[in-house]
């Protein structure tokens, strides 16, 4: 019973997460944003940063597609925050070569990222109910 619940957990938590595909269009970087269930991520809020900056670059909304598009005019580390009202967002570092994105982003990082947010959730379970069998005695 326990494995079941956490085989459902585990696909609810992978199906709510926020995926990206980053490629260049000229001398230009596009990263759509998008759900499992292949929904985008549309008219969200998004800041994009040069590495070291305080002040964005730009910022705007992603547009129906999910898509944040801008053109940076150098290469280097890029960083673009975007999120919703809601709490889903994402951080997204970009570095550029010639203009050109240099992939970081391995399939095991998400898998990663959703097995320790369950620890967590585990590790809190195991808490309360600790301090609550305490508390009955």
């Amino acid at each position: 019973m326990s494995l079941l619940l956490l085989f459902v957990l585990l696909s609810v938590s992978l199906s709510h997460e926020l995926l990206k595909e980053v490629r260049s269009e000229g001398n230009c970087i596009l990263v759509r944003f998008y759900f499992q269930d292949g929904t985008a991520f549309s008219y969200e809020e998004y800041e994009v940063y040069r590495k070291g900056d305080r002040v964005p670059f730009q910022r705007g909304r992603s547009d129906a597609l999910g898509r944040v598009v801008f053109c940076p005019d150098r290469d280097g580390l890029w960083l673009l925050k975007i999120s919703s009202q809601d709490g889903h967002g994402a951080e997204l570092e970009l570095s550029l070569r010639a203009g050109r994105p240099e992939q970081r982003h391995s399939p095991a990082e998400s898998y990663k990222r959703v097995l320790s947010g369950l620890g967590y959730l585990l590790g809190i379970f195991g808490l309360i109910s600790l301090i609550f069998g305490r508390w009955k005695r």
